[in-house]
């Protein structure tokens, strides 16, 4: 009875991972258009609160693809630069939809919220991301990578209507792996 309980749990195994297969390689050439990201990021950032006062932090960014390079996990740490307490965190997960050949974004913040955003190439390197937030409003991210001096810069902006942008963060990292 032993020998059938073992015999059909390693069958069972066999069937799912047979099941489960592997990732498409159209899916991961599209990911790998991303791959420039990947590693370790530190800098600085500086962001407009919504009382309109600036704060500075120290920025970090762990980018790592995952699930067989289907995916590209996004983790970002703002520290305060006088005692070092976080004060931002955020998860982002950046996806490709093959069906509807386009990428997603989906973060999720320590304060609890998420968003689900859409995230494109504008060029090699050049990225966007956003969202729409309440009563129309929208916010966009530009994200400039050189890998010739291994910098990052993004700037976000904020429009209550789609029209007139306000630019709320500025941040600036350098590439360390």
């Amino acid at each position: 009875m032993k020998s059938l309980l073992i015999t059909a749990i390693t069958f069972l195994g066999l069937v799912f991972a047979q099941a489960q297969g592997t990732a498409p390689e159209s899916l991961k050439q599209e990911m790998q258009k991303l791959a420039y990201m990947a590693g370790k990021w530190k800098g600085e950032a500086s962001m407009r609160q919504q009382n309109g006062s600036m704060i500075q932090v120290n920025q970090e960014e762990d980018i790592q693809f995952k699930l067989d390079g289907t995916i590209l996990v996004i983790e970002g740490t703002g520290r305060n630069p006088q005692d070092g307490k976080v004060s931002f965190n955020a998860v982002a997960i950046v996806s490709y939809d093959l069906q509807k050949k386009e990428f997603k974004l989906r973060s999720h913040v320590m304060n609890g919220n998420q968003t689900e955003a859409y995230f494109k190439i504008v060029e090699e390197n050049h990225f966007e991301w956003g969202l729409e937030v309440a009563n129309n409003a929208k916010i966009r991210y530009d994200i400039k990578l050189n890998p010739a001096d291994k910098s990052w810069v993004e700037k976000g902006e904020y429009s209550p209507d789609g029209n007139m942008w306000y630019p709320f963060i500025d941040m600036k990292l350098t590439k360390l792996n």
